[in-house]
């Protein structure tokens, strides 16, 4: 991978952060976090509870300070920028289906929000038709006739369909990246392959870079371009499209055992 290409997408190096430093409830949770994904590149990550995936996240995203590191987003240093303007190069799907929509509002006012992120704020009319269709073909590719209910309320959805509809309202910009937090993890199994089919449709049709943390180690092995796990704190494993094709799920665990001794990998509750 060409060094221009991985500026062109996401850098993370040195990134260190410890919970209640001086205390005796200090923590380490991330120590020398490291890796890089191309412009465009699935990287997925997996690892125990604690390992620091979802801390890695926040670091990305700006909702969590580092003590130190660098965060580099399509060439941009995300390193001072806060949160509110960190968005406007970065996009978010939380694990709870409620949480990236506004269920009063209708299908077409939460992605007239979503449309209109980052841009300066003012009075302004009306939706557009134009914008009415925009919104009518993202949703298409679902499959799930939302683009018919742009009147509905978000109230009225599924926990699949809202979370559907946050991951369309996620890439209706295409953000520089995609930010997937074990998104499909409070969904029932149907669900679950609905959602992550369209974030596959969507990441490889706009060529977003991407970012997801998965409990599901099938997920990891069969989907994305990158595979990275993380144990505490740390990435013990970043494997490559070639390096983890063919592989298992107790291939994968054998890969972990071989690069630490600890055993505690064996005791959290993987999905296969």
């Amino acid at each position: 991978m060409s060094s221009d290409n991985i500026q062109a997408g996401l850098h993370v190096s040195g990134l260190r952060k410890t919970f209640f430093p001086g205390t005796v409830q200090e923590k380490a949770a991330l120590n020398g976090v490291d890796f890089s994904l191309g412009a465009g590149e699935f990287g997925i990550i997996i690892g125990s509870n604690g390992a620091g995936k979802s801390t890695t996240l926040n670091a990305i995203s700006g909702e969590l300070p580092l003590d130190e590191g660098c965060v580099v987003v399509a060439g941009q240093d995300m390193q001072r920028r806060p949160a509110h303007l960190r968005s406007r190069h970065m996009a978010r799907v939380f694990q709870d289906p409620m949480q990236g929509t506004a269920a009063s509002l209708t299908i077409e006012e939460n992605l007239a929000i979503a449309a209109r992120r980052g841009a300066s704020r003012g009075f302004r009319k009306g939706l557009k038709n134009v914008e009415r269709d925009w919104f009518r073909t993202a949703l298409e590719v679902l499959g799930l006739g939302l683009e018919n209910r742009l009147k509905d309320r978000v109230a009225l959805l599924s926990g699949g369909q809202r979370q559907s509809l946050t991951l369309v309202m996620a890439t209706l910009n295409s953000p520089s990246l995609l930010l997937l937090d074990e998104h499909t993890a409070a969904l029932d199994p149907r669900a679950a392959e609905l959602v992550l089919n369209a974030t596959l449709k969507a990441v490889e049709g706009q060529k977003i870079t991407t970012l997801m943390i998965t409990h599901n180690m099938e997920q990891a092995i069969n989907h994305g371009d990158r595979l990275i796990m993380m144990h505490a704190g740390r990435v013990v494993l970043n494997l490559d499209h070639s390096e983890k094709a063919g592989l298992t799920a107790n291939d994968l665990v054998a890969r972990f055992h071989d690069v630490v001794s600890d055993r505690m990998l064996l005791n959290r509750p993987w999905n296969f």
